[in-house]
């Protein structure tokens, strides 16, 4: 299941919301050993803002076996602060209808085929996410080979943003955008198997609806 987790709910999840911390310490800071701030087991960074909503999957609501951090250009972007060279189009990096997707990460220990299907999830949640808040593009920065067997492979269209580059241990990185359409949606659905009524849409369903209820 996967929780959607924002300021709004986010005393309603507070277990896992920080799991997902120690999640992302776990395959960012132990395995790939990102120089970002830690604090108790937990990585975080400038882009945990309020603006931020997490996607987190979990099969018991409490610990984090995937998750990724999804943020609106216009309150936060790290590839315009940090490698906006690999973007050719600099008016992605901050509309408030272009969000990024970043921190995405699956516990390395659980088994391949259990790994493929949370990442399947997520990329689909991705989205749905994306439609139910009128986002156009869903950006990021992925090596090429994790664009094509997380994304592609489920499925889901990318653009090309720009150049690949050399960066850290991996020979190429690449920003792409999630182009978000309920054709895009439809298309991940029949090439993954995942329906309309997977556990985690009922998730999305309640978050959305309380969230209504309360602009209303």
């Amino acid at each position: 299941m996967i929780t959607v987790i924002s300021h709004q709910n986010i005393t309603r999840h507070a277990e896992l919301y920080l799991s997902q911390f120690r999640l992302r310490h776990q395959e960012f800071i132990e395995r790939q050993n990102y120089n970002v701030k830690t604090l108790h087991g937990m990585e975080f960074d400038e882009y945990d803002t309020l603006a931020s909503v997490y996607l987190v999957y979990s099969e018991d609501g409490k610990e984090a076996l995937g998750c990724s951090r999804l943020t609106p250009t216009d309150k936060g972007c790290m590839l315009a602060d940090h490698w906006p060279e690999l973007v050719v189009d600099h008016s992605l990096l901050g509309a408030s209808d272009i969000w990024e997707g970043t921190r995405f990460c699956i516990n390395r220990h659980l088994p391949a085929t259990q790994r493929q299907t949370i990442c399947r999830q997520i990329s689909l949640a991705y989205l749905e996410f994306g439609l139910t808040n009128n986002i156009s593009k869903i950006i990021g920065l992925m090596p090429t080979l994790i664009l094509r067997s997380v994304f592609e492979r489920s499925g889901i269209s990318l653009e090309r943003l720009g150049p690949s580059q050399a960066i850290g241990a991996h020979a190429k990185i690449q920003a792409a955008a999630i182009p978000v359409s309920a054709h895009q949606l439809a298309q991940a659905r029949g090439k993954t198997g995942l329906s309309a009524l997977t556990r985690y849409e009922e998730c999305f369903i309640d978050y959305f609806e309380k969230g209504r209820q309360r602009a209303a």
